[in-house]
C-alpha cells in the first residue's frame, strides 16, 4: 500500500460526527482529507443530526465524493410545509412542527436506496442489514432521555408486532430521521415506550448529545476514532452573532438555545482530546438555511477539507478518553498471531 502523509492507504478507523443542521457539506470536505491521509476503511460510524446522516452514508458505503454529492442536494425540497404559499404550516402546527417532515424521511430513504454496499441487492432497511457498525443519537423529550440507536431500540414498541424492537430490527431511516429532526421545525417521531405504552416524542440528538465523541471509546482501541466537530463562527475573531429581540423574541430564544447546543465549540473537548477532535468552522451559515448559495457550499466544503488536511498533517495520535491510542495497522497485524495463540 502507498503512503500519503502520516497514514497508510487502507487504514482502518472509526468516526464520530457532530450535529450542525444543513452544514454537513463540511464533513464531505473533511472526509476527503481523511481519505488522502489514508483513512478510507471505516469500521464504526456514529453521529448526531447532520452527523447521523453522514455516519449513515459512510456506513452503507459512500465515500467522500458520494458525500459531496449527497450534501449538494437542493435541501429546499425538504421544506415541505404544504398548501398554497406554505399555508400547510397551520396543519403541521398541530403535529408540533413547521414542516410535514415526510420529505426529509424520503430523502434519507433515497440515500439508503443508493447504498454502494448493496448495489447488487436490496437496500439496507434495518440495522441488522449493515456491514459496518452504525450508532445515531436522538432525544426523547417526553421521557427526558438521550437514546442511542440501535442500542436503545428495546425501549420502544414495534407497532406491527406489539413487541419491543431489537437492535437488529430497528429501521435505519427512522433512527436517522429522529436524529436529524430539529425540534420545532420537524415534527417529533412518536414511538411508544415499551415499559408504559405511552408515546414518546423523539427529536434531534443535538438536544442531549450534539457531539457524541464517546460512542466507540474503550480501554484497548484497535484503531483510532476521529471526531469531526462542526461549529459556528470563524475562531477566534468572528464568533456567531444571533441577537434576541423584537416581538418574537421567544422564538429567537428557543432557536438560539438549540443552535448553541448543536453548534457551540466546546473548549473542553479541544483541550482534552486535541489530537482526535477535528473542529470545522462553518462561518455564519445558518443551521436551517435550506437555500445555501454556491458560495456557502464552496466555503463549507473548503473549510472541512482545509481544516482536516492540516489536522492529519500534524500526525495526531488519536488518544481517547481513556488516554489510549491505537497501535498502527502494521503493529496490530504483527500482534494478531500472538493474540490468537
Amino acid at each position: 500500500m502507498s503512503e500519503i502523509g502520516t497514514a497508510t492507504v487502507g487504514n482502518r478507523a472509526d468516526a464520530v460526527f457532530s450535529g450542525g443542521g444543513i452544514k454537513g457539506l463540511a464533513f464531505a470536505g473533511a472526509i476527503k482529507a481523511a481519505e488522502e491521509a489514508g483513512y478510507d476503511d471505516w469500521q464504526s460510524l456514529g453521529g448526531t443530526s447532520a452527523g447521523a446522516i453522514t455516519a449513515m452514508a459512510l456506513a452503507v458505503g459512500y465515500d467522500a465524493g458520494g458525500l459531496k454529492q449527497l450534501f449538494s442536494f437542493d435541501f429546499s425540497k425538504i421544506d415541505d410545509r404544504g398548501g398554497p404559499f406554505g399555508l400547510g404550516v397551520v396543519e403541521n402546527y398541530f403535529h408540533h412542527g413547521i414542516v410535514h417532515g415526510k420529505a426529509l424521511g424520503d430523502w434519507i430513504e433515497s440515500v439508503l436506496e443508493g447504498s454502494p454496499d448493496h448495489a447488487d441487492g436490496p437496500p439496507p432497511q434495518v440495522f441488522g442489514d449493515l456491514k459496518r457498525t452504525l450508532k445515531v443519537v436522538g432525544t426523547d423529550i417526553v421521557h427526558e432521555r438521550m437514546v442511542v440507536f440501535p442500542d436503545d431500540a428495546g425501549l420502544y414498541l414495534d407497532e406491527q408486532s406489539g413487541e419491543p424492537y431489537t437492535p437488529a430490527t430497528f429501521p435505519i431511516a427512522t433512527a436517522v430521521r429522529i436524529s436529524a429532526g430539529y425540534p420545532g421545525f420537524f415534527p417529533p417521531i412518536a414511538l411508544k415506550d415499551a415499559a408504559t405504552g405511552s408515546p414518546g416524542a423523539l427529536v434531534d440528538g443535538g438536544v442531549t448529545a450534539p457531539f457524541p465523541v464517546f460512542l466507540f471509546d474503550n480501554p484497548d482501541p484497535r484503531w483510532p476514532t476521529w471526531a469531526f466537530r462542526l461549529f459556528g463562527g470563524m475562531p477566534p475573531e468572528q464568533p456567531p452573532d444571533h441577537p434576541i429581540k423584537g416581538l418574537f423574541w421567544p422564538i429567537d430564544m428557543v432557536k438560539d438555545v438549540i443552535d448553541t447546543a448543536i453548534n457551540a465549540l466546546d473548549d473542553f473537548e479541544l483541550k482534552t482530546f486535541p489530537d482526535r477532535v477535528i473542529a470545522l468552522p462553518t462561518g455564519n451559515v445558518s443551521t436551517l438555511n435550506f437555500s445555501l448559495s454556491q458560495a456557502d457550499k464552496d466555503f463549507l466544503y473548503s473549510s472541512g477539507y482545509d481544516t482536516a488536511k492540516s489536522f492529519f498533517a500534524s500526525d495526531p495520535a488519536g488518544k481517547n478518553r481513556f488516554g489510549k491510542a491505537a497501535a498502527s495497522d502494521a503493529t496490530s497485524e504483527a500482534m494478531a498471531p500472538a493474540l490468537s495463540s
